[in-house]
Order: structure tokens, then sequence, then C-alpha cells
């Protein structure tokens, strides 16, 4: 037959697709041969079937589903702002996407509702890349809030590492229950003392009480009792409402593991770390101060232990370590000469 199977045809002409698309996106900048008008509030966007469900799921399926809202030259958005819905009209006429940190949360939540697969893979991606200790819970709630596994993690991750700090925000007093329960049931929390645990989720029960007091169980016995101080137990539990004691008590007790699991941040101590230092030599070189190969080893006052970390190249020079007021160790920086070969 002369029709040919759908694997044994041509691959597409990249100049001619960029043409094409040029031209599409005069026909649009015109307002020329347009069958659809997008209606937001009080902006109108004539657009074009094709190029709007070439893009977007939720556009191929209104306009190929056959029923009557497939032949409607006129679509109402709801819950979407117009400077939002142009981004995303620019992106699927040019393929170029402009994300700030202004626009990324309304463009990836429209790019949600819309169905705008890479929309919402670039916005995914930069938005876990700005996750900080200042936004990462609100960053949790929009990953849970649409789905989204990657920036749900991250954020957790980075909540998890900042939690003396972050608990004390307002997002975090603001998180549904199931990410709460979620966060302090968490074993990788860098807490050095479980009334830190237990102070955050106070505040956040006393955020709302009246609301919350349903959850009073299900949230502290979230917390490890005999992590506590007996001090801190007692004046804890005489601290209760009456009303609520005797049932918080007996929940506690019931759900408090038969072993204690220190919380991540329990585990710490003090690390003596060694960095072999530079020595200049003649202009701008500079060399190891030995030509036996790098090693870089901590010390553990408290086990008596030594042990090696894992060495730079031996050739990097000029590196620059850095240790945070959190203990985080950072190694940045380094040249490798270019009389040497790259690995």
């Amino acid at each position: 037959t002369s029709t040919q199977n759908l694997g044994e045809r041509r691959p597409v002409n990249t100049d001619y697709a960029v043409s094409l698309l040029e031209q599409l996106k005069f026909f649009y900048e015109q307002k020329l041969l347009t069958d659809v008008v997008l209606l937001v509030e009080d902006t109108e966007f004539p657009c074009h079937k094709m190029v709007l469900a070439t893009c977007s799921s939720y556009f191929r399926a209104m306009f190929m589903s056959g029923l009557s809202e497939s032949k409607q030259t006129h679509v109402h958005l709801k819950n979407v702002d117009a400077t939002t819905l142009q981004i995303i009209i620019t992106y699927a006429y040019t393929g170029n996407l402009a994300i700030s940190d202004r626009t990324v949360e309304p463009l990836y939540e429209t790019a949600c509702f819309l169905q705008v697969e890479d929309v919402l893979l670039q916005c995914r991606d930069y938005l876990v890349k700005k996750i900080n200790a200042e936004n990462c819970v609100r960053m949790l709630s929009i990953g849970d809030l649409f789905s989204c596994p990657e920036l749900k993690q991250s954020a957790k991750r980075m909540v998890e590492h900042k939690f003396p700090v972050v608990y004390r925000q307002e997002a975090f007093l603001q998180l549904s229950h199931e990410l709460l329960i979620d966060v302090l049931s968490s074993d990788n929390l860098n807490v050095e003392k479980e009334e830190t645990v237990r102070e955050a989720a106070m505040l956040w029960l006393e955020y709302n009480m009246e609301a919350r007091s349903q959850h009073l169980s299900s949230v502290l016995s979230q917390i490890r009792i005999d992590a506590l101080s007996e001090v801190t137990q007692r004046a804890w539990f005489q601290g209760l409402p009456p009303n609520d004691k005797s049932v918080v008590v007996q929940g506690l007790y019931k759900s408090m593991p038969k072993f204690f699991k220190p919380r991540l941040g329990m585990t710490k101590e003090e690390m003596l770390i060694f960095m072999e230092a530079l020595s200049e030599t003649h202009g701008d070189a500079y060399v190891m101060s030995t030509s036996q190969p790098t090693t870089v080893v901590c010390y553990s006052p408290q086990a008596e232990k030594v042990y090696k970390l894992s060495n730079p190249p031996g050739d990097l020079q000029k590196v620059g370590t850095l240790v945070t007021p959190d203990n985080d160790v950072f190694i940045a920086g380094g040249q490798i000469p270019q009389n040497k070969s790259r690995r």
C-alpha cells in the first residue's frame, strides 16, 4: 500500500516546525483564524483550539470530547487570573516559560488545573531549587495540595533539618492535621531534645484549640514521652485540661514505643574535622603541603575514635571550608590546574 505506517513516517523537519510555530504565534497576535475565546475576569484571549489542546490535557479533553462543550466558542475559566493565563498561552505558542519568584506559585496552581504537564515540571523544579528555611513549610503544603511527591519530599527534608526554627512560623501553625502528624512522627527531626517536639505540638493545638481539640490525643501521641525528663513530664501533665487529662495520658502511654528511638538530632556528637592546609609556593600556584595524597579525617572526642572522610581530588587547589551555626560543613570552590587533565 502507498499508505505508510506511523513508525515508517519521516521525522519532523525542525526548521519547518519552528517556522510553523512562529506562524501560529503571528496568527494569535493578529487574532487570525482563532476558533475559541478564553474568558478570564474581564479579559478575552482569542486562541486556536489545536494549539491549546496540544499542550493542555484539560483543553484536549474539552475540545475532543464530542459533547456539546467541544463545539463552544467561548470558555469561561474560574479561579484563574489573567496574568498567569497569559504566561501559559505564551508558552503554548512559543515554548518559552517566564518563571519568577512572584509568578511561580500561581503558575503552578493554574498549570495543575489546566493539566499543562511541561509547565508543571518546570515550576516544580524551580520550587524545589528555591526551598529554604523560610518557605519550606509552605512548600510542603503546596506539594501536598497538588500531589507533587518530589516537592513534598524535598520540603519535608528541609522542615526536618530546620525544625527548631520553622515550628514557630505561622505556616507551621496552619499545617493540616495530616501533615503535622507526618512531620512530628519523623525519626529525622533535627532536634536535640524531645521538649522541642512537645512545644511544637502544643503551639499547633493552641493555635485553634476549639477546632483542634479533637486531634489532641493523636497529636500528643507522636511525642516520645520516654525521652522527656521526669520533671517535664510531671509539669506537662499537670498543665493539661482536667477533662482531657486521663484520656490524653492513657493514649500517650498506649502509643508509646516499647523501645525509644531517638530523633536524628539527638544522635549528634561533637566531631573535629581536619582539612589539610594549602601552602603557597611561587606566583599564584598553590600546592599541598605534602606530596602524599590528601587525607581528610575527623575525630570523635566522645568515642575517642578517628574516622576517614571522602577525599577531595588530589590536585584540587584553593578550597574553602565553612561551618555554619547549625554545624553543617560546606567545602566549596576549588581549582584544577590547566596543565592536568580533568577526570
